[in-house]
């Protein structure tokens, strides 16, 4: 599934709306436009229309079938949200021969302007970029570094594949690091 267009949101979200309900998971209240527009200017952001069309018609968080938690908005960290997010491709710093200090002042610079939707354990969490060239997509963080999920993942995309496939979802299937 790559990342959908505005035009496909109105065959998605019935969809995943519909998926919700056959999998039991509880969604937590959707959020108005008014709460969008608050959190958006508290932090000199738009965030990306799919996410945002999530939060108003579907649910803002929940708790997923593997026990993981999708955060609320509200419940995330949000630093330097309006900052660009600098990557394009993946970033494994494990293998950057730079000083792990160097690395610091880098990983500061390029990795603003995402929110974290779930902390999956293992130092492994999906992110929303909301900022920069690869803003709507979501994004793996690990301990040793950064990489788009599979064929460029949105919110809705990146949801849905996950109601789909649930513990069994390869989001790294376009990758062939070893």
């Amino acid at each position: 599934m790559p990342v959908y267009k505005p035009t496909d949101y109105e065959q998605v979200v019935p969809r995943i709306e519909a998926k919700i309900m056959t999998s039991g998971i509880q969604m937590g209240d959707v959020l108005s436009e008014e709460e969008i527009i608050r959190f958006e200017k508290l932090h000199d952001i738009r965030l990306p229309e799919a996410y945002r069309i999530f939060l108003k018609e579907i649910g803002n968080g929940c708790n997923m079938i593997d026990g993981f938690q999708l955060h609320a908005l509200a419940d995330m960290e949000a630093k330097n949200l309006s900052q660009p997010f600098m990557l394009e491709d993946e970033w494994i710093w494990e293998d950057d021969d730079a000083a792990w200090a160097d690395l610091v002042k880098i990983m500061d610079a390029k990795l603003n302007g995402q929110l974290e939707l779930i902390d999956v354990g293992d130092s492994t969490r999906y992110n929303l970029i909301v900022t920069g060239q690869c803003r709507g997509e979501v994004w793996c963080f690990t301990d040793v570094g950064v990489q788009p999920c599979c064929e460029r993942q949105d919110f809705l995309g990146w949801f849905e594949l996950w109601l789909d496939m649930q513990d069994d979802v390869d989001y790294f299937k376009d990758y062939a690091y070893e």
